[in-house]
């Protein structure tokens, strides 16, 4: 490295991460790659819109995350399922950024499908988890949730085949007719609760459809991403780490 490369890089430490050219949020720090989809327009609209519908739902933390490259990776599964057969499904809603996300990029209340979303919609449920995911449920309950099912209505009343579905999983599967999966995205935060979801609709996921693991490769998420590499050990898949943060599975 020259000494002006390295002045400049020192520079760059000295100034803060915010005066960087790229993107700088989520926990993901790119330089030196193009980043043009984050003001692709259909995208940024799409983004704005959810942002917008979920910034009531967000207000314990004063502000919506800038999660738009986890957004833009869902955009990309969900736009990959329409050429297959199947419903969407996410298990895992709060008040909807990523799938609101979806559903306005999609124009989703225009399709011949359905979006099953699946949540408490207040938070993570007490229930079977090692220590460390009961810490990380009940700071992230204390921090950041509260009752928004009142607002998922409203963000998804545009979308009348979008249906929410509250409860708890995997019990409330029972019942809701889902026959093909085409898209299937995931935030349970509980390896446990992931497993026994992923159990029961595993069959019903078409061959080429995408799965989208929020939690997949974060630090302090270790447990599902074991129970993942497991599953898809197992079940002959592999999983890209991205990274977001995210693990994303296309159905072999």
């Amino acid at each position: 490295m020259g000494i002006r490369e390295l002045k400049k890089r020192l520079r760059f430490l000295a100034e803060g991460e915010d005066s960087l050219a790229g993107y700088a949020a989520d926990g993901v720090r790119v330089v030196n790659k193009n980043t043009d989809f984050l003001n692709e327009p259909k995208f940024a609209a799409a983004w704005n819109f959810a942002e917008a519908g979920n910034k009531e739902a967000w207000a314990k933390r004063k502000r919506v995350p800038d999660v738009r490259w986890r957004a833009h990776t869902c955009c990309f599964a969900a736009a990959r399922a329409l050429k297959l057969e199947g419903d969407f499904v996410e298990f895992g809603v709060n008040a909807g950024l990523l799938s609101m996300t979806v559903c306005e990029y999609l124009n989703f209340g225009a399709l011949d499908r359905k979006f099953w979303l699946f949540d408490t919609f207040r938070g993570i449920p007490e229930g079977e988890m090692t220590a460390k995911e009961a810490a990380r449920a009940k700071q992230r309950n204390a921090g950041i949730y509260f009752d928004v099912y009142e607002i998922a209505k409203r963000n998804f009343s545009k979308f009348e085949n979008a249906i929410l579905v509250k409860g708890l999983l995997p019990d409330t599967l029972e019942g809701v007719p889902i026959e093909k999966i085409a898209y299937l995205s995931i935030d349970l935060n509980v390896a446990r609760y992931e497993k026994e979801c992923i159990d029961r609709v595993w069959d019903k996921i078409v061959p080429g459809a995408a799965i989208v693991l929020d939690d997949y490769a974060f630090i302090g998420c270790e447990e599902q991403n074991a129970m993942w590499n497991e599953f898809a050990a197992v079940h002959g898949q592999s999983i890209l780490t991205l990274p977001t943060g995210q693990g994303l599975m296309i159905k072999q």
